[in-house]
């Protein structure tokens, strides 16, 4: 069982304030890009010292004013810009990263970043080792890691995509914007990171009924599951929610949008994709298109719940990209993934077999 497992539905569904540890600011470059206004903000701001510890109150400054305009002008991830890349462009993600221990002897480094699910080219993160403002910061980069980045597009190649990044460091919840949230002695955000935001099918107040069920074996869950629709999984998901099921069109964003999904009593809209048994096995990344175009129409839409549900168990590697799509350091979402285990266990708790 994992550490969110182990909480209740209402801890899991708070919606901390998610911060980039500072690890690397490229100071220059956040104030050419984000422009006046973010230069005026931060200089009115800012401590006067660079000594510290005021140096590392104007790096938390920096990054929690860049997170705020990625918010306000729409910054799109990684994987959203993938699509329709250009020089320039601007995004906010967490990422895997490759690693690379030059970064303790080298002025400048490249680091690739380790996309879960296929695309036309690689992608690289080259950036000067001068502008880390912490020993984390580096050894984020010298191993392999997950590092939230806002970086900007600078080469476009057939063969190679360029970053140069403006900020990096690890997803936090150490911020003192979430000091209510310290003094609940079950609740540690520090452990968590970007993994807080998903949710569990259990936690979805319509779907509540599946809590404490017991398991049911493989070949039960699994004998059904196999001969069961795409449409049919997707009604019987409709009736559940009282929703009325519409004809997929080729066009959709999603397999179905509901308002009707609450969290801790609160209307979260929510977008769904689901997958039935043409294909039944662990679902991969190929399950969703090239380009996991899938889940990248299902961040395309204004959902706050990001749902994929599957006839077979779900792989980690889907697991990652639908977490890098939803959990933006400016904007994060949450996300939920059934399998066909949970499925079938949500449908004997409502009478849906």
């Amino acid at each position: 069982m994992s550490d969110l497992e182990k909480l209740s539905s209402e801890l899991r569904s708070i919606n901390p304030y998610l911060h980039i540890d500072p690890g690397f600011i490229n100071r220059r470059k956040c104030y050419s890009i984000f422009g006046n206004d973010f230069v005026k903000e931060f200089e009115a701001k800012k401590r006067p010292s660079e000594a510290w510890p005021h140096s590392v109150f104007n790096d938390h400054l920096i990054i929690d004013l860049a997170l705020r305009y990625c918010r306000s002008f729409g910054v799109k991830t990684l994987g959203e810009s993938l699509a329709t890349p250009r020089r320039g462009q601007l995004f906010c993600s967490t990422e895997s990263l490759a690693g690379n221990d030059e970064v303790y002897d080298k002025a400048r480094i490249a680091n690739q970043v380790l996309v879960k699910y296929e695309v036309d080219r690689e992608v690289w993160l080259e950036f000067g080792t001068s502008h880390f403002v912490s020993d984390t910061g580096k050894l984020e980069q010298s191993i392999p890691s997950q590092v939230a980045v806002i970086g900007e597009f600078r080469e476009i190649t057939n063969e190679k995509l360029t970053i140069h990044p403006l900020i990096m460091g690890a997803p936090t919840f150490d911020h003192p914007w979430n000091k209510e949230f310290e003094s609940n002695e079950r609740l540690d955000l520090f452990w968590h990171g970007g993994d807080w935001f998903q949710t569990f099918p259990e936690d979805i107040g319509e779907f509540s009924a599946m809590r404490g069920q017991v398991d049911p074996k493989p070949k039960e869950w699994m004998d059904y599951m196999q001969v069961l629709s795409e449409l049919d999984v997707k009604s019987r998901f409709c009736e559940i929610l009282g929703d009325v099921s519409k004809k997929d069109w080729g066009g959709e964003l999603d397999d179905h949008f509901s308002t009707s999904v609450h969290l801790v009593g609160r209307r979260v809209p929510t977008a769904f994709a689901f997958k039935g048994p043409a294909s039944f096995r662990e679902m991969t990344p190929d399950h969703l298109g090239k380009r996991a175009d899938q889940i990248f129409r299902l961040a395309s839409t204004p959902a706050e719940l990001l749902v994929v549900q599957h006839c077979h168990t779900i792989g980690e590697a889907v697991r990652a990209t639908l977490r890098a799509f939803a959990v933006a350091p400016h904007n994060p979402r949450r996300y939920c993934l059934i399998d066909g285990k949970d499925t079938y266990k949500l449908f004997v708790a409502y009478g849906k077999l």
